[in-house]
């Protein structure tokens, strides 16, 4: 059978022209009866491209560039001759990998690219992540490059994200993604530096929302047990989370028993295993009685399971591990509410509120902040001081009282 014919031509897109008038020249590619486009690194204005044109070429500069566009069409006509059967899938992958040096500045591409390299550092958590905010960019927008993430462009998916009832924090955290990406291009010089768009345009952010939960009620969820045998289960690993200095769920269910010494807990954060190893150092943390009693109690009796809760598998990958961590918290936070509304305590009950309840009711107590930041596994005071609430409602009316005692 033979290949389809494929053309390749050059053409100006000049829909999208930068501030100096300059815009993008792409590779028009056809092959019957369809058709893509594919970027390259070169920019013309208007005029500029009416010279290239033209039969009689006289500036030397833009006979330069006529010359490098016309080594591309053929090295990119030469790749899609070479292609049988053609795909455009085929084409672009083999165009991104050319070593002529014009790489591939497809979103979808430099999106997939660091995907997979966090999967294969088995940063399961952070891939989903980074493949949630593709996809919602790519819903607003088909085959982005990265040439078309403008400042006029963030503003325009911000207004969509905020009318389609996404809240700042999600819009924000897809837009961190979104310009980690364009760092790594910048970093790799595919995309220019001046073509920046995050110096114009700001991501929105929010405070987060005070999880703490006042004394009282702390008191109420320390002194509860259960008659449900999985709802005592269930508040024994919250209440262990509060102990144990705001451990978060996926440092829990990684513990092992030589994590133990004595009345200490020393372990790494799993969280941060990556992106702080030239400062790692373990978190310490004391272990009060009552804590050493949940972990007497619920502790893995399995020899062949080396944790020290039975939560997660010797054999299991790290994405399986990343979805039990995810059933582990849904359980607990499931089984909390159940007992929230027993004790009648108003606020939600997740496992976030114990790391914030820790942290607060450390902050109350007039503990040194630094020794706050050491215990949660902070890296630095700024972070720590979101996690803390504000002062209760009945302090603020004691401060001001003292007001009058002059």
């Amino acid at each position: 059978m033979e290949s389809a014919k494929v053309s390749v031509t050059l053409f100006l897109d000049a829909s999208r022209p930068k501030s100096d008038g300059k815009c993008l020249i792409k590779l028009n590619v056809y092959c019957r009866p369809d058709k893509d486009r594919f970027p390259t690194i070169f920019y013309a204005t208007k005029e500029e491209w009416k010279k290239i044109k033209s039969p009689k070429l006289k500036d030397e500069s833009l006979r330069e560039l006529k010359d490098k566009l016309d080594a591309v069409r053929k090295r990119a006509q030469k790749i899609a001759d070479g292609l049988s059967p053609f795909s455009f899938v085929a084409f672009e992958e083999a165009f991104s990998k050319n070593a002529s040096g014009i790489k591939s500045t497809s979103l979808k591409v430099w999106f997939d690219n660091y995907i997979a390299k966090l999967n294969a550092e088995e940063r399961v958590g952070s891939a989903i992540a980074y493949n949630t905010a593709y996809n919602s960019l790519n819903d607003f927008r088909k085959k982005l490059h990265l040439q078309d993430i403008t400042p006029d462009f963030l503003t325009s998916y911000e207004v969509h994200m905020r009318e389609s009832k996404h809240s700042a924090s999600t819009i924000g955290s897809y837009l961190r993604q979104l310009r980690a990406i364009l760092n790594v291009a910048i970093a790799k010089k595919v995309l220019s530096a001046d073509m920046y768009p995050f110096k114009q345009y700001q991501i929105p952010s929010t405070r987060n929302t005070k999880k703490a939960l006042p004394d009282s009620e702390l008191k109420k969820i320390l002194g509860y047990t259960p008659e449900d045998p999985e709802q005592h289960e269930a508040l024994d690993y919250w209440v262990l989370m509060y102990l144990l200095s705001g451990i978060n769920p996926a440092d829990v269910i990684r513990l092992q028993p030589s994590n133990i010494n004595g009345q200490y807990l020393s372990f790494f954060r799993f969280k941060t295993r990556n992106t702080k190893k030239k400062d790692l150092r373990p978190i310490k943390i004391g272990i009060p009685p009552k804590a050493m009693q949940i972990i007497d109690r619920r502790q893995n009796t399995n020899p062949q399971n080396p944790y020290l809760f039975p939560v997660l598998q010797p054999d299991m990958t790290a994405r399986q591990a990343k979805f039990k961590c995810q059933d582990f918290v849904k359980w607990i936070n499931d089984n909390m509410e159940i007992i929230r509304t027993d004790l009648k305590i108003n606020q939600k009950v997740r496992n976030n509120e114990a790391r914030h309840s820790f942290a607060t009711f450390m902050k109350r107590k007039d503990v040194n902040i630094v020794f706050i930041k050491e215990s949660l596994g902070h890296s630095s005071l700024t972070t720590t001081e979101l996690y803390l609430d504000d002062f209760a409602d009945e302090t603020k009316i004691e401060y001001a009282n003292m007001l009058e005692s002059v």
